[in-house]
């Protein structure tokens, strides 16, 4: 068993969804759309192709841009005719953007022209729907009387069309009503009653010029108004009311460039659709307020929105890609309107004859109903019954819900209060480790300055130390100079004063035997001993350290070692310089020999004494 037939069984009813597609605009770029049928319908599927989104819709049926007027009546009024006649209510409502096409859907060409109406093909389905309703009571020869009634709801204000077509200065009735104040509503507007189907077209043409219409740049004849056509069919046994309204198009200010009043009427009519959104979402939510009283376009259709009626909505969109967006809200507010589940209506039972007229197959079929009627009187109490306790069962459990809450959020504060405690001591102790942080950085700071200055410090000190090594270098040079000059002076005063001592020995028994020239040597020899004197009193001074205690004079204290170090290389040079002086010394003494043979020589041999060098 299909969905619609469970729903029956179950005394529910859902709202059923068609949709139409306008014509192609030549100038305008084609809508990325596609309609597939399918065993339950049909489904719409429009593609974005500026950010690659799709949305799929099903419907009972999806009529493309070539669809003619006639298939249209046929697929979604004419099947409402039959139930209007059983006592169902009925609604239809004409939905979209504006310039979509709802009121040549419901109206026709030319603003609803009687001549239209009548032989056009393109007349609308209103019209058609009149028509077939007096063809189906001429067929089955059922008395009944029809009213109808035309009004608007412009700038949330209802309009009679009908008292304003007939008024001289073309004022009209307008008035407004609260919830409270429908039946006031039902007694005022104004009913006319039609007999035949040309009579009903020439007032609906008559009226229709009194609605309210205007020029954007979307659409240069767009309803301004919401329009609701009221037929009420009045048989001997029910009385039920048909309603077809076509609404105002949704509009962007930013696409019609409204101005002026034009902006205060698309203020007006977007903030009704909004609301009638609103109370769809309500429905389909299954919320317990419905926002009815949000504008006089839902207070108005409250009564076929509740329940008590056969609703039928059909979505108008265009065929141009540059209102995709527009027709994708279309399309979405469609979709959760088909998903409401409502109670099934009944129907409108009305009676005025006296009890006595009755027969008795009437009143057995009567009784019938009745008892059908406390049998589910009986099973719906029964089935409260069953809600009451499932909602106290539900509320015990709601309690339940609200104490573990309660618990949680107790505990949810003291881990709050817990958590707090941690971040204050993390962030005490976050800013101790700044401040450590901040101490440890300044004492990097200071000993990178440190550094910097031992670093040139050491510079300066490396500097100074090469310094000195060179002046111990000097004075090592000069040291060994006067060691070697001690040596030979030694070497040489040592031989010298052998030669003295010899001389002075022979110098008695020789007189007469000494040559000349033998005191240039002397004097010479003489000349050597002092020199080497003084090249002795200067290596004591070297052994006194008196030039090392001169240079310390003119070290800096940071020297100190370095000076020390300078004193102990310097032994070890004076010592490597020892067999230097030794060798000089040895040939000193080979000189001095020579030179003594030559003195101890004969007087004749004098002449021939070589001169000796200094």
């Amino acid at each position: 068993m299909d969905r619609e037939g469970k729903m029956e069984q179950q005394g529910l009813d859902s709202i059923k969804i068609y949709c139409r597609f306008a014509p192609p605009h030549e100038d305008a770029k084609p809508l990325n759309h596609s309609i597939r049928e399918n065993r339950r319908g049909s489904t719409v599927t429009v593609r974005d192709d500026y950010n690659g989104s799709s949305l799929e819709m099903d419907c009972e049926v999806a009529f493309d841009g070539g669809t003619s007027q006639e298939r249209v009546h046929e697929e979604v009024t004419e099947p409402l005719i039959p139930n209007l006649l059983q006592g169902y209510n009925c609604t239809l409502l004409a939905f979209g953007q504006t310039a979509s096409g709802k009121t040549h859907t419901m109206l026709g060409p030319q603003g609803g022209r009687y001549d239209f109406l009548r032989k056009d093909q393109n007349c609308g389905i209103v019209p058609r729907a009149v028509v077939s309703l007096f063809h189906h009571l001429e067929a089955s020869q059922l008395q009944a009387d029809v009213d109808f009634s035309y009004f608007e709801i412009y700038n949330e204000v209802v309009c009679d069309l009908i008292a304003k077509a007939t008024c001289m200065d073309s004022s009209g009735k307008n008035f407004e009503f609260k919830g409270t104040d429908k039946a006031r509503f039902e007694r005022e507007v104004s009913r006319v009653r039609v007999r035949t189907a040309d009579e009903f077209l020439h007032i609906l043409e008559a009226t229709n010029a009194n609605r309210q219409q205007g020029g954007t740049d979307q659409n240069h004849h767009s309803s301004r108004s919401h329009s609701v056509v009221l037929l009420r069919v009045h048989t001997g046994t029910t009385s039920a009311t048909m309603c077809m309204v076509d609404l105002a198009g949704s509009e962007c200010i930013k696409k019609s460039n409204a101005q002026g009043m034009r902006r205060y009427e698309t203020k007006n009519i977007n903030t009704s659709l909004f609301a009638l959104k609103q109370v769809i979402h309500a429905l389909y939510k299954r919320k317990e307020h419905i926002p009815y009283a949000d504008s006089m376009l839902t207070r108005t259709l409250s009564d076929s929105l509740s329940g008590n009626s056969f609703l039928r909505i059909l979505v108008c969109c265009t065929s141009r890609s540059v209102d995709v967006q527009e027709t994708m809200t279309t399309l979405r507010f469609a979709k959760e309107a088909s998903c409401v589940v409502r109670k099934a209506p009944v129907i409108n039972r009305y009676d005025d004859r006296p009890i006595s007229s009755y027969s008795a197959a009437e009143i057995e079929t009567l009784a019938k109903e009745k008892s059908n009627l406390s049998e589910q009187h009986s099973e719906m109490c029964r089935e409260l019954e069953a809600l009451k306790n499932e909602s106290a069962v539900l509320q015990m459990q709601v309690r339940q819900l609200q104490d573990t809450n309660t618990q949680l959020i107790t505990q949810i504060h003291q881990s709050s209060e817990n958590y707090q405690n941690q971040v204050s001591s993390l962030q005490s102790t976050n800013h101790q480790l700044q401040i450590q942080t901040g101490d440890l950085q300044e004492e990097e700071r200071r000993t990178s300055e440190k550094n910097v200055y031992l670093s040139r410090k050491v510079a300066e000190v490396q500097k100074h130390m090469d310094g000195i090594l060179t002046q111990i270098n000097k004075v090592t040079l000069e040291n060994d100079m006067l060691r070697n000059e001690l040596r030979q002076s030694r070497s040489t005063v040592e031989q010298l004063r052998e030669r003295m001592s010899d001389q002075n020995q022979n110098q008695h028994q020789h007189q007469h035997h000494v040559p000349a020239p033998v005191t240039q040597p002397k004097r010479h020899l003489q000349q050597e001993v002092d020199r080497c004197q003084t090249l002795s009193e200067e290596l004591i001074r070297l052994k006194n350290n008196d030039s090392i205690s001169r240079l310390d004079k003119t070290t800096p204290a940071n020297s100190t070692t370095t000076t020390t170090d300078a004193s102990t290389t310097s032994e070890p040079l004076i010592s490597l310089a020892e067999p230097l002086i030794t060798a000089e010394s040895d040939a000193l003494t080979a000189r001095l020999q020579r030179l003594e043979q030559v003195l101890l020589r004969p007087a004749n041999f004098s002449r021939n004494l070589p001169c000796v060098p200094p």
